[in-house]
């Protein structure tokens, strides 16, 4: 029996998340806040992060972040552009993942 609430986690997204301790801190940030978005600043702020790493996470940046595995790539959080200011927000499918990994780390602390 396959349970209604499914979803198929890429495992590419998994091992970017777990390679980098920022992206996953941003994604839970994001979803902490959700449905709310932030601007760059103020998310670099609150991870304790400078704003060209932060940036990094969301959008790529040269071969330290690869854009492929950025998390708007991904599709784990979406930048919305209002009156010139860009704010991230996370996504539904990034909501997703951030639930599965608290619930593996649940799991996972037995």
């Amino acid at each position: 029996m396959i349970a209604k609430d499914m979803i198929f986690i890429n495992p590419t997204i998994l091992r970017s998340l777990n390679k980098s301790k920022l992206r996953k801190k941003i994604l839970f940030f994001l979803y902490k806040i959700h449905p709310q978005g932030v601007y760059l600043s103020e998310l670099s702020r609150w991870v304790n992060s400078d704003p060209s790493n932060v940036l990094g996470c969301l959008k790529g940046m040269g071969t330290r972040y690869n854009g492929n595995y950025s998390l708007i790539e991904m599709g784990l959080v979406e930048c919305i552009d209002e009156a010139g200011m860009k704010i991230y927000v996370i996504t539904k499918y990034g909501k997703n993942i951030v639930e599965y990994l608290k619930d593996y780390d649940s799991i996972d602390r037995w």
